[in-house]
């Protein structure tokens, strides 16, 4: 104090008295003593608080971004692969091996076809299981771990896959002892069998990529647990298999029953008291995923803004002594302020530029699927539209000849209405007119006919007469019908309900279904083709009956498969049927075969009733 009062005196102007301090001195600085020591705990305790209450605020922010990030790339994973098993459940040789389990050529075929799709995608595994619960064929057929011949009929996805649901379940593989995340899909068999699901496709996803992923993310602790509690996704290796909580007797018992996690021992989690933890549920499961991130550098931070404090308290007091550390110390507490204020926006700018390139990447991949499913349908109006052109071209020459005779009796009549104008048999000439009219009017409903076939879809469900559509296909198939000499019996009331479809698309699923009917019954003595109409409260129900010879049991199953066909090699692509159940579909319909118990086939058609029109109802003021 001696010092500091000596450098103060001289800086006195010259001339003047040195600085003389009162003679109550030591009581004003024993004053101020006794008020830092009231004033600077308080500050300093004040400071702490507040700047810990700001470190857990940004802490707690950072964590719920981290969170958001994990949750996304957590879903992102599950959703990648979902696609796989259910194209798989929709495999026409995945179908036949659950139909014939026995058949090695169909195992070893599907054995290597999993095989090759797992070798692109790089799953844990992909396999096939029938009813019983018997793995069937797998893509590790020929590792030692094989699941050929093992049955997981225990196990929860399974059984949620037999029932005709998605099942989703993470579990410790009980023969390859690897974790992983099962997504199985119900394989379904015809509609008229006796057990609709026929089997069960599987694809197993290793969660140890997306781990490694998390570890090289941040230095935060990051874990995902069931609805137990149960660790079985995180990027510390210790913390796997770790409970959050006591299991309940219940859940233990559950646990063996499915032997989730076979043998692993379930010890409670280490205690997490200096940590922050964010917790977040993944949509449609029961699993929860935690971000922990260490809280002691706020502790840290609390301790460094009540030294600040104290240090600046202790500076204001001293203040009223000497003004150079007053300023020394104002601006040291504004170069604080500052560097903590950027400090805070290149955070808050770090956390932006994660989250919106998180956001793009989303939007794009939005973007891409939405396209994607534009390309699928222009691709299949195209297909529908070429399949009604083919169509018209196999019928080219019946509809040529059907026009050719209108086109010949009108050059006869001509030719004769000259010779009787030229001897004034005007009476005659205008039967002969009459008889030309008819004949133009006959070639215009033929030519109508096929410029309404051949237009292009509108996509647009509207109320449809079937016995229009019926009448119109038949009109088509006239000449090929006369030539075969069949018989077509039409059983359809007058006044036939309504239905929901698109006109054109109908007429090209019937004239497919009547041109299949005139195939079948070409090389028989007895050819004759039933249309019959049936009808309950929401459907109407369209029969295509023929007295061929019917279609073989072991093609039933696959007959709407795209290029299967019967026919002999040149006749067809086998696209037909299958485009016609497509268009059903599409209309909320479907389409089945089936062999008539007196002989030959019948393709059913059942559509939606259109609804009824609203009343008129008087209009008052």
């Amino acid at each position: 104090m001696k010092d500091l009062i000596s450098v103060i005196g001289a800086r006195w102007p010259a001339g003047k008295r040195p600085l003389a301090f009162p003679r109550g001195f030591r009581g004003l600085a024993l004053a101020l003593g006794i008020a830092a020591c009231v004033t600077v705990p308080p500050a300093a305790y004040s400071a702490a608080q507040w700047a810990r209450e700001r470190a857990l605020t940004e802490l707690g922010e950072t964590a719920q971004a981290r969170l958001t990030l994990y949750s996304a790339t957590l879903t992102a994973e599950l959703e990648k692969f979902r696609a796989l098993p259910l194209a798989l459940a929709w495999d026409p040789d995945v179908t036949a091996l659950l139909a014939k389990p026995r058949d090695l050529e169909l195992i070893d075929r599907v054995d290597r076809k999993l095989s090759a799709l797992n070798a692109g995608v790089s799953l844990s595994a992909l396999y096939v299981m029938g009813r019983d619960g018997v793995t069937l064929a797998s893509s590790n057929w020929t590792d030692e771990t094989s699941f050929i011949g093992r049955n997981f009929s225990f196990r929860p996805y399974f059984q949620d896959a037999l029932d005709g649901k998605v099942g989703r379940y993470f579990a410790l593989g009980t023969t390859s002892q690897i974790p992983g995340y099962y997504i199985a899909y119900p394989v379904w068999g015809p509609v008229w069998a006796e057990n609709h699901t026929l089997g069960v496709v599987v694809a197993k996803v290793a969660m140890d990529a997306l781990e490694t992923t998390w570890k090289g993310m941040g230095g935060e602790r990051v874990f995902v647990t069931d609805r137990h509690g149960i660790v079985f996704i995180t990027n510390v290796p210790d913390w796997r298999f770790r409970t959050l909580r006591p299991l309940s007797a219940d859940a233990r018992q559950e646990l063996r029953d499915s032997q989730q996690y076979h043998n692993a021992e379930l010890r409670p989690l280490p205690a997490l008291d200096s940590a922050m933890v964010r917790t977040a549920r993944i949509p449609d499961t029961e699993w929860d995923v935690h971000v922990a991130l260490d809280s002691r550098p706020a502790g840290d931070r609390a301790l460094s803004a009540a030294l600040s404090a104290g240090i600046a308290t202790l500076l204001l007091l001293a203040a009223g002594l000497v003004v150079l550390q007053r300023r020394m110390a104002l601006a040291e507490r504004l170069e604080y302020q500052r560097r903590s204020g950027l400090m805070l926006e290149r955070r808050v700018t770090e956390r932006t530029a994660e989250l919106s390139s998180a956001n793009a990447r989303l939007t794009e991949e939005v973007a891409e699927r939405e396209r994607a499913e534009r390309e699928v349908l222009r691709a299949r109006d195209e297909l529908i539209q070429a399949a009604k052109l083919a169509a018209l071209g196999q019928m080219a020459a019946g509809i040529v000849h059907e026009v050719n005779q209108p086109v010949s009796a009108i050059r006869s009549y001509a030719e004769n209405a000259r010779l009787l104008l030229d001897r004034g048999r005007l009476d005659l000439v205008r039967s002969n007119l009459g008889e030309i009219a008819e004949l133009t009017e006959r070639m215009a409903q033929i030519t109508r006919q096929l410029k309404t076939f051949a237009r292009k879809s509108s996509g647009i469900l509207t109320p449809v007469s079937p016995r229009s559509v019926v009448e119109h296909a038949l009109g088509l198939l006239g000449a090929q019908t006369n030539d075969l000499g069949a018989e077509i019996v039409f059983e359809l009331p007058e006044k036939a309900p309504p239905v929901l479809a698109d006109e054109a698309r109908l007429e090209q699923v019937l004239v497919n279904l009547l041109r299949n009917a005139l195939d079948a019954v070409s090389a028989r003595n007895h050819r004759l083709i039933t249309i019959s109409l049936g009808e309950d409260e929401e459907h109407v129900l369209l029969s295509v009956r023929d007295t061929g010879p019917g279609i073989d049991e072991d093609d039933l199953p696959r007959l709407f498969d795209p290029f299967f066909t019967t026919k002999e090699v040149g006749e067809g692509l086998g696209l037909g049927l299958s485009i016609s159940y497509g268009i059903v579909q599409g209309f909320g319909g479907r389409i089945s075969a089936a062999n008539h118990p007196d002989g030959g086939a019948v393709f059913t058609v059942t559509l939606r009733r259109a609804p009824e029109p609203a009343e008129a109802r008087p209009f008052s003021a």
